[in-house]
């Protein structure tokens, strides 16, 4: 009689300030693009679940909203892992992205710890650290101040230090059932998957043109006889000014915003696309 292999899954918050790396970090793990990334801060807006099964093993990694630079945090409040049991965390993953230790890393951690919950630190973008000979010192101060927090240097873009990584989460896995089928790699719609594209190309596409103010409406998804995927949504910004910008001189913005969008769409869900954007004004504004 074969013997039956254990299950191993739990859950990973992936946290740290805005802009730290967080969504890259949780995309490189899993191996697939599930949270969207921008440089602009507050790219991620709520709680994204990532989910990768290897054979007897599976990992929810929680992207959450970066929080700001603050005297005072509170756990719950400020890294938004409300809608999360903190008991049921088994590991807390913390991304900074320099090698300046902020005094709100000891809050996080201190409070992180009361709570007993393993944790690690994570430096990333690495590969943008100039002064290289600067990282092994850095990782020797955090060590005087949280011995039992490993460290590890690592880059979402090229990868560096990611197979160390995920051999360290390996470890923090406990036995326990999969939540979630082998095939399944994220908790969201289909519908929430095109908002969030789209989201994407207005953050990347208009930079500090257009203010976090746009409004995405997603009217409807369907399919025509070839199984091609019509989508038709709308895009609301404050005034006449905003929408001048998104739609540019003769329509060229909005058409390579469209053409941008599309692109992005067909490679994520592997089916030929047909978007269609509407460019609105709120109402009562």
């Amino acid at each position: 009689m074969k013997k039956i292999k254990n299950q191993y899954c739990g859950k990973i918050a992936i946290i740290g300030n805005q802009n730290s790396g967080k969504s890259s970090l949780m995309n490189k793990l899993i191996g697939k693009k599930i949270s969207i990334t921008s440089r602009k801060k507050n790219t991620t807006q709520r709680n994204i679940l990532g989910i990768k099964t290897i054979k007897n093993y599976q990992f929810i990694y929680i992207d959450t909203p970066g929080f700001k630079k603050q005297k005072n945090l509170n756990f719950t409040k400020d890294l938004k892992l409300n809608h999360y049991s903190l008991k049921n965390l088994k590991l807390i993953i913390l991304v900074i992205d320099t090698i300046i230790w902020n005094k709100n890393y000891n809050i996080l951690l201190n409070l992180i710890n009361k709570k007993n919950i393993p944790n690690l630190i994570v430096i990333n973008k690495i590969d943008k650290i100039k002064k290289k000979n600067k990282i092994l010192p850095f990782i020797e101060y955090i060590h005087k101040k949280f011995s039992q927090t490993k460290i590890i240097p690592v880059s979402s873009k090229t990868g560096d230090n990611i197979k160390i990584l995920e051999k360290i989460i390996k470890k923090k896995i406990p036995i326990q059932k999969h939540l979630f089928h082998k095939n399944i790699n994220n908790n969201y719609s289909l519908k929430f998957q095109i908002y969030e594209i789209i989201r994407e190309t207005i953050m990347r596409y208009f930079g500090d043109e257009l203010p976090y103010s746009s409004k995405i409406k997603i009217k409807s998804i369907q399919k025509n006889i070839r199984k091609e995927m019509i989508i038709n949504s709308e895009i609301f910004v404050l005034n006449v000014r905003q929408k001048k910008i998104f739609i540019g001189k003769n329509g060229t913005k909005i058409k390579l915003f469209s053409m941008i969008s599309k692109v992005k769409l067909e490679k994520i869900l592997n089916t030929k696309i047909h978007l269609f954007i509407w460019i609105k004004i709120l109402k009562n504004n």
